[in-house]
């Protein structure tokens, strides 16, 4: 093998190798996100059981689905996306409005 060989070589695996990184990552927080809502939900449960609003845990959760959304806009162009952004900031928007007008 020549230099140029070894070096084209070096290139494709390291490729492989960024892609599989990126992919564990990208796995990884959406496996740490899953469990963030099973919370949330836990704790939306508790704080509901016992006669606590819940606005500041729905607050957390529609900041996070809307947040998603406008990152996937940054990416694409989708007109579910916009939608669902659009969704989720009135959400978050009324959850908000809740959370500081408690009494």
């Amino acid at each position: 093998m020549n230099k140029e060989e070894i070096l084209e070589k070096s290139r494709r695996e390291n490729k492989n190798r960024d892609e599989m990184e990126r992919t564990v990552y990208l796995e990884g927080e959406s496996f740490s996100l899953m469990f963030v809502f099973l919370l949330g939900l836990v704790l939306i449960h508790w704080k509901r059981r016992h006669g606590m609003p819940a606005a500041d845990v729905f607050s957390m959760i529609w900041m996070s689905c809307a947040a998603n959304r406008l990152y996937r806009l940054t990416k694409r162009r989708s007109v579910s996306d916009i939608i669902t952004l659009l969704i989720s900031l009135a959400f978050l928007g009324w959850n908000l409005v809740q959370f500081f007008t408690q009494g």
